[in-house]
């Protein structure tokens, strides 16, 4: 720093040479009201300065010595305003102090600027300039702002680094809030879309829908889980990875979507496949898509609920990522699990179903893993367990809600890859299969509860199906009618009139799809319709059977009975000829020699 001209005695002279006491009457009054000035300005919370015309700093509050690290004695009188300044910024900070002597209003009053303490080190400063009485002296306040500069510094480099990763990215990035809204569009997804959507709901901005996407996981990226999964567009029909995570800025939470196309590389894959089973795979996709389907596999329903579960199927099976089917008792979970492992590309392996909720707690482990010989009392073999009978394929556990925190531990490292240990063995094994999972239960309030591991939920809850009531889609109720009734033989059925239609149309199927197929069972085989509601009640519309005359011989009266019995038992066991004759306490070969002799097909 350079020094004044004044001598070094000057810095011992008491401030009050600064203000001169006039000799008046009014000298007491001025002294004090100087203590006061000088009080405050010595006690002030920011680093203060008193300028002269010469730059020469002539009073320096405390505040400002641990700015500077200078003490007072060698500041004021000895050092100058502009010995401080950076180099670069001395030329523009002598304007304004000339300025502001010549004309009131000049210079700005408040500006940044750069500083060097003792030890060199650049500090940026916020000033405050005022004038003073005195003529040509100015009182100066400063705000240390380096913090702040170097935090602007950062969030400028990092834009910079982001900006060129995304530059650098041949995907498409985008961030959407939890109204579904686009935050952030990159250069490849507006040249895509056609224009900046910003402020547009994604899913009719990019995905031309109108409700929100069927495969979107924006719900359990919200919650904190960064999901990856890959799909088969059904708008352009090519292959895409996505990974979706979750930001957190200052105004909210969003999820930043990243979607990489990969359909080279499914095709290459694919054209390693057995030609003929891609063919069948595409050829099916392909129809169902473009039909208007009223029968998916076993599935039946041409209302808008049941199209939406037929198209999330088709995407479902055609990835290998983990499956949960959502929906009331008796509304077809099962039905859709079988279609969608029937579909991809696992269905030459086992779907091995498992009600978890029938399995005893202290055999959960070892139905789940097996176990060996000798390993606890009743273990009289080995036994294999459910995830090496779906090795290969896939692993249907009903009522997911209904495994123990302790086996989800166990599970969740075999689904992970980890592998398992069978009970009383040391080996682990490491089996390839996928979860398709159903409950009628609410897993995200389950989790909340304690009841489910959050890490056991996002690991299974990454494709969600949800299956509607039958009473939220009852124009599907005739279809369905028409569907289980070509299950009876056509002498035997009786006819589904107006009224018995109207009745099915008019009743709440609290018991769904499953409840539907008993009641028609019934109708069939009692002749009548029994409609059991929540609080019990009996409705009854009488059927119209066929009728055997009184007189008529009873080999006849026998062969409309078992005719009619045989068939209703085929219905109920789904036309399993092996569970029907256990079903009616008869021999196999019984039961095909009945079905051939009553021509039941």
């Amino acid at each position: 720093m350079s020094s004044d001209k004044h001598p070094p005695e000057a810095a011992a002279q008491d401030d009050s040479a600064k203000f001169p006491k006039p000799q008046t009457h009014r000298s007491n009054e001025l002294s004090r009201a100087e203590t006061r000035y000088r009080s405050i300005f010595h006690h002030s919370g920011s680093p203060s300065i008193i300028v002269e015309a010469d730059f020469t700093i002539s009073m320096a509050n405390p505040k400002f010595e641990e700015l500077t690290g200078y003490r007072r004695d060698e500041i004021e009188g000895r050092m100058k305003w502009i010995d401080f300044i950076a180099t670069e910024d001395r030329n523009r900070v002598r304007r304004y102090h000339a300025a502001r002597r010549e004309k009131e209003g000049a210079a700005p009053p408040e500006y940044e600027t750069r500083i060097a303490d003792r030890q060199g080190n650049d500090r940026h400063v916020f000033i405050k300039v005022g004038m003073l009485p005195e003529p040509g002296s100015t009182i100066a306040s400063l705000i240390d702002i380096t913090s702040l500069k170097q935090t602007e510094l950062d969030l400028r480099n990092r834009k910079a680094l982001y900006s060129a990763i995304l530059t650098g990215y041949e995907g498409v990035v985008y961030f959407i809030g939890q109204d579904y809204r686009i935050r952030f569009m990159n250069e490849n997804l507006i040249a895509q879309v056609g224009r900046d959507a910003t402020g547009e709901r994604c899913y009719q901005a990019i995905h031309n829908r109108r409700t929100k996407c069927l495969w979107c996981v924006s719900d359990q990226v919200f919650q904190g889980q960064t999901v990856r999964f890959e799909m088969k567009n059904p708008n352009d029909g090519k292959w895409y990875r996505s990974v979706n995570v979750p930001v957190r800025l200052s105004d909210a939470n969003y999820c930043q979507a990243m979607v990489t196309d990969i359909d080279e590389q499914k095709r290459m894959e694919e054209a390693l496949r057995d030609s003929d089973a891609h063919l069948r795979e595409e050829n099916l996709r392909l129809r169902s898509t473009i039909e208007d389907r009223h029968q998916f596999g076993d599935i039946v329903g041409r209302s808008g609920a049941m199209q939406e579960v037929y198209e999330l199927t088709l995407m479902a099976a055609a990835s290998d990522t983990n499956i949960i089917i959502y929906g009331e008792s008796g509304t077809g979970k099962e039905l859709v699990a079988n279609a969608v492992h029937n579909m991809s590309l696992r269905r030459n392996g086992r779907f091995v179903p498992i009600n978890c909720g029938a399995i005893p707690e202290n055999l959960l482990e070892s139905e789940f893993f097996g176990h060996k010989r000798g390993a606890f009392t009743g273990a009289d073999a080995d036994k294999t367990g459910y995830l090496d009978q779906a090795d290969g394929g896939s692993l249907f556990l009903d009522e997911i809600g209904e495994i123990k925190p302790d086996l989800q531990v166990k599970l969740l490292r075999a689904i992970e890859g980890g592998g398992y240990t069978p009970v009383g063995s040391n080996e682990v094994r490491k089996p390839d299969f996928r979860i398709i999972a159903a409950t009628s239960r609410n897993l995200a309030e389950m989790v909340q509860q304690g009841m489910m591991r959050s890490d056991f939920f996002y690991r299974v809850h990454v494709i969600p199906i949800h299956l509607p009531p039958l009473r939220n889609r009852k124009e599907d109720i005739p279809l369905l009618v028409e569907h289980f009734m070509k299950a009876y033989d056509r002498k035997i059925r009786p006819k589904v009139t107006d009224r018995v239609i109207d009745t099915l149309m008019n009743y709440n199927w609290p018991g769904n799809v499953r409840e539907l197929q008993n009641v028609l069972y019934r109708f069939v085989t009692l002749q009548r319709l029994d409609l059991v509601g929540d609080t019990l009640s009996i409705a009854s519309v009488a059927a119209e059977p066929e009728n055997v005359a009184p007189n008529a011989p009873l080999a006849k009266a026998v062969a409309v009975y078992e005719t009619r019995r045989i068939a209703a038992a085929l219905a109920q066991n789904r036309w399993n000829r092996t569970r029907t004759a256990r079903y009616l306490g008869i021999g196999l070969r019984t039961l095909q020699r009945k079905m051939k002799d009553y021509d039941i097909q």
